[in-house]
């Protein structure tokens, strides 16, 4: 895969809202079909947009991949990378990007360590089809693992109880509502400024 020097000509507007994408990775081009995913102009991108102003879930991902760098973003997207785990931040509210194949799983979470467990504000699943679709499966909030990677990927969830109930959505505009939320959660706290811890195999 072909990495880009940034292009300066103007950014394309999205169609379905007021935030518009960029040319600066030569296989994401900001005229791709809505379902793939962009580099998002992020000047326009501010903290504060409205949750109406909410970029796709695949566009806040790869825009943050790309911000931390290009090559990041690369090894993230190579059909060669097995498994690519990205962990953003180091306390409060992390973000987790994690890649196996085909499938990707994006959340923001706490790690609770008295509970031993990681509590996942926002969670969403996709399936990247070969033409490069994404393809939203699940999403959930409120979201409680035990504090193995393995469990999370798996999907081992479950309610903890209190005040917060865990939410599970399986219908395509409640999963799309959902998955927008994290988008804008992710891309209004700027996470590529974080420390990021990336494993790639």
């Amino acid at each position: 895969m072909d990495i880009k020097t940034r292009d300066t000509s103007p950014s394309t507007k999205s169609d379905t809202s007021q935030l518009s994408y960029t040319n600066d990775y030569n296989t994401l081009p900001a005229t791709g079909p809505t379902n793939h995913a962009h580099i998002l102009h992020l000047p326009e991108t501010n903290a504060s947009s409205t949750q109406d102003d909410n970029p796709k879930l695949q566009d806040a991902l790869v825009t943050t991949l790309f911000h931390v760098s290009p090559a990041i973003l690369q090894s993230f997207m190579s059909p060669t990378t097995h498994t690519f785990k990205a962990i953003f931040g180091k306390k409060d509210i992390q973000l987790l990007i994690w890649r196996k194949g085909l499938e990707v799983f994006v959340g923001t979470y706490e790690h609770h360590t008295t509970l031993k467990a990681y509590r996942f504000e926002r969670v969403a699943g996709f399936l990247i089809g070969y033409d490069g679709v994404w393809h939203l499966q699940v999403t959930a909030a409120d979201a409680y693992c035990n504090a193995k990677w393995a469990e999370v990927w798996a999907g081992k969830f479950f309610d903890y109880g209190g005040v917060t109930q865990m939410v599970v959505e399986g219908e395509v505009g409640r999963m799309e509502k959902r998955a927008g939320e994290l988008a804008g959660a992710i891309v209004r706290g700027r996470f590529w400024g974080l420390k990021c811890d990336v494993k790639v195999t």
